[in-house]
């Protein structure tokens, strides 16, 4: 190596005429190194140990004591590698702990971490209403259902036009209104002749009356002269006694007396005759009577006759067309509202029956609020995709809103459930008898609940969990959480979620307790309804 480069100081000579003898060997780093800090102007101020190994043996350098061996000398050097690594290491450690601290990650380290993280989506945890729902379908059913049937056969000879307008689903009718009729020339027939029977028969009575009367009169002649007759009989017999008359004229009284007698009896005889007469007339009158009033009950099944207010359900006849009736099916009573000629129904007393299993059927009770809707209405709106959600607004806005009125104490036999009667409805709208509805009963309603979606929380066993994200450092939390109410579009925890924390609702298989996390973009990857979905129901039952 060339001394010049290192500026190395010559050598010192022993012999040298300026030499301090044995003068020992200087070994002196400088505490400016510049291994430490890299001052380039220190190399020609320092002073350092010959490089033994490089400078040419003399022979005029004395020889090493025996105390001091070459090892010795290598263990001195230790301390200055040290010194040297020393920075080394320190700077290692420092690039370290700048990788680890967040706040000090390189550019290139947090643009990888960000790479790094994993995808999720993401609802904010919501102070609003909780309500728990049983849902299942029914059978919509008038309470006053009048079934109108004609218990004659024959043509439709008229149908009620109420306004000038002809009788149809949906008309309105009154007490006692006359809605159609058939044939009933043989019913007015038989009540004409049945009349004529009744004068026929009022006539007799009245000649039976006139014959008791006359009857009644000859009884009281003939008992007139039957009590004359004794009379003079005991005053002529006085005269026999005393002599004055003879007993020829004594036999003529008493033969009087008989005659009496007999004219008696038989006026009494005419008496009762005449009687039974009037009896048997007045049998004959009341037999004309029933025949009549029969008749007119024959008349009244050519009749359809609404006996209460409201309206026309169902009408399956027209004017001209037969009508047996045999026609009308009672099988069932969906067939016999289908088959019966009309059928008239009060809309205000609607009820709506179902059928729901035991356990749902637990949380049902008197008086809570139900939501109805046609089965037809629902299944359009699910061709048209919509949600559990948007089905129950539509039972909320274009349905009917009654109360739960009944409560079977038993369950059915064949399906293990329990019948409940809906009635008490704020508004019918398009129930239909017979049709088969969807009901929604509110069997809770928590007004001021958390509530996060129903796929933002996770079953571990008996226990239940969600993700929240941390948005101080991106990364997510699992948290145990106790469940409340569990409705439509969100379940409500009662513990271990705040107001306003984000929840993952998508991705949570890939996360586990401080995972980093990166938020999509809700508004292009969520529609509103889904984002807001905890939301809805306080807003629907608000309107």
């Amino acid at each position: 190596m060339n001394r010049k480069a290192q500026n190395f100081p010559p050598e010192p000579n022993p012999h040298h005429p300026n030499a301090v003898p044995n003068a020992p060997e200087v070994n002196v780093q400088a505490p400016n190194d510049p291994a430490l800090n890299g001052d380039p102007n220190l190399h020609s101020s320092t002073v350092t140990e010959p490089d033994s190994a490089m400078a040419p043996p003399s022979p005029e350098t004395p020889s090493q004591s025996p105390s001091s061996p070459p090892a010795a000398r290598g263990w001195k050097r230790w301390p200055v590698i040290g010194l040297l690594l020393l920075p080394l290491v320190g700077f290692g450690g420092w690039k370290l702990y700048q990788m680890l601290m967040p706040g000090a990650t390189p550019p290139a380290i947090k643009a990888y971490r960000r790479s790094a993280r994993l995808t999720v989506r993401v609802v904010p945890a919501r102070r609003t209403l909780a309500q728990g729902w049983v849902f299942d379908e029914g059978t919509a059913l008038p309470v006053k259902l009048r079934v109108l049937n004609f218990y004659a056969s024959g043509n439709i000879t008229d149908v009620a036009r109420p306004n000038g307008i002809p009788l149809k689903e949906g008309s309105w009718v009154t007490r006692g209104q006359r809605l159609a009729t058939i044939d009933a020339r043989r019913q007015t027939a038989t009540i004409a002749t049945a009349q004529a029977d009744i004068q026929v028969a009022n006539s007799r009575r009245k000649q039976a009356q006139a014959t008791i009367v006359k009857a009644q009169a000859n009884l009281k002649k003939a008992k007139s002269d039957l009590t004359l007759a004794k009379t003079e009989y005991q005053r002529y017999k006085r005269l026999f006694v005393a002599g004055a008359v003879a007993a020829i004229d004594l036999d003529v009284y008493r033969n009087r007396i008989d005659q009496a007698q007999s004219a008696f009896q038989i006026a009494a005889q005419e008496v009762r005759s005449a009687q039974e007469d009037l009896k048997t007339t007045d049998s004959s009158i009341s037999a004309a009577q029933a025949k009549q009033r029969q008749v007119a009950v024959d008349l009244e099944d050519t009749q359809l006759v609404s006996p209460i207010n409201g309206v026309v359900a169902y009408i399956n006849i027209a004017k001209g067309e037969y009508w047996n009736t045999q026609y009308l099916n009672t099988s069932s009573p969906q067939k016999l509202i289908e088959t019966a000629p009309i059928v008239v129904v009060d809309p205000s007393t609607y009820e709506v029956e179902l059928e729901i299993q035991a356990d749902d059927a637990n949380a049902v009770r008197l008086g809570q609020r139900a939501f109805v809707v046609l089965e037809e209405a629902v299944s359009a709106a699910q061709a048209s995709g919509a949600n559990r959600q948007d089905l129950l607004k539509l039972a909320q806005t274009r349905g009917s809103q009654g109360s739960v009125f009944a409560i079977s104490p038993s369950q059915t036999p064949g399906g293990r459930g329990t019948k409940v009667t809906i009635r008490n409805f704020r508004q019918v709208r398009n129930l239909k008898v017979g049709a088969r509805v969807y009901v929604w009963i509110e069997t809770v309603a928590n007004p001021s609940a958390i509530v996060v979606p129903l796929g933002a929380v996770l079953a571990r066993g008996q226990d239940f969990y969600v993700f929240v994200v941390k948005t101080a450092d991106g990364t997510v939390e699992r948290r145990r959480v106790t469940r409340g109410v569990e409705g439509l579009a969100g379940v409500e925890i009662i513990s271990g979620v705040k107001a306003d924390e984000l929840v993952v609702v998508e991705g949570q298989n890939r996360l586990v307790d401080g995972t980093p996390v990166k938020i999509v973009d809700q508004a292009k990857r969520l529609k509103p309804q889904a984002l807001l979905q905890p939301l809805m129901l306080t807003r629907e039952n608000v309107q």
